[in-house]
């Protein structure tokens, strides 16, 4: 599945994440799967959060917005499953749009929370860094984990490795696990590069002060990870590559996000475009 063509021209994040919160109606998107056991259930059609079922109990990747988590929370169920049995909340970096549900959350499940320790500066002191211009709610919440590259998360059948990839944000974690495909035999490694969006001009730097170095980060985080092997790539906003097409195809037999080259062309898409943005001096 080739990459989303108009990914490039989509609105600006903040107009998608008015329409998200303000009408969130409009933006509905049922639950799918994308892997045995592993479950799109953000509840909209703009930013992911995935359901893993480990077989003793459930993980979640992100919680999204705090104004659309009842969605969220209506897609859990509408796969059969109990909010309540999620164990594990790992979040990618702490952007308003990946970590508002999280106190709430917590709260509802008693769920652990992982956070990359470099995002820490965001909760503590540049709360106006995790977006969202003071609009949407963003509550207040500690990590119960930071995340280590050399320790796995492990719960029941699923084993998730960390990987730091400083650049979207300086804390900014991307994941890795693998899961069993009765049907056809095989283990698929599923895997989500924590934050792909280019916020890495020189005003954007100038207008948060986190340092250059960032985009150096990026540039080797996603050097690193394309030499991953990755059958089934989450994207952790649906416009980085066209997976809500796909869903009409899924069945018991045939799955649409099988597609061991759409990472490599996503980590070299972002490739190209950091580099023409160092290129032309943006």
């Amino acid at each position: 599945m080739p990459l989303n063509s108009t990914s490039q021209k989509s609105p600006p994040a903040f107009l998608l994440m008015e329409e998200c919160c303000r009408s969130p109606w409009k933006t509905w998107q049922r639950p799918f799967r994308m892997a045995p056991g592993v479950y799109y259930v953000s509840g909209n059609n703009w930013v992911a959060s995935y359901l893993l079922d480990t077989g003793d109990g459930l993980m979640l990747i992100d919680t999204g917005m705090h104004e659309t988590l009842y969605l969220l929370i209506e897609s859990v169920r509408l796969l059969g499953y109990d909010i309540r049995d999620i164990r594990k909340i790992l979040l990618t970096h702490a952007h308003i749009d990946h970590i508002g549900g999280a106190r709430a959350l917590k709260e509802l499940t008693g769920a652990k929370l992982y956070l990359g320790e470099r995002d820490l500066l965001f909760l503590h002191e540049r709360r106006d860094l995790i977006g969202g211009e003071g609009k949407y709610t963003c509550g207040l919440f500690e990590p119960d984990e930071l995340y280590n590259d050399d320790r796995p998360i492990c719960q029941g059948n699923l084993t998730i490795h960390t990987t730091a990839t400083p650049g979207h944000t300086p804390g900014c974690t991307s994941f890795r696990f693998s899961v069993q495909d009765e049907v056809h035999g095989r283990r698929l490694v599923c895997a989500i590069h924590g934050g792909l969006g280019l916020n890495i001009t020189n005003s954007d730097f100038e207008r948060t002060g986190l340092p250059h170095s960032l985009r150096d980060e990026f540039i080797a985080g996603l050097e690193k990870l394309d030499r991953w092997h990755v059958d089934v790539t989450l994207p952790s906003h649906t416009n980085q590559y066209g997976i809500l097409p796909l869903v009409d195809q899924i069945s018991e037999e045939y799955n649409p996000f099988y597609e061991p080259g759409v990472w490599h062309e996503l980590m070299n898409e972002r490739l190209e475009r950091v580099r023409k943005i160092i290129k032309a001096g943006i």
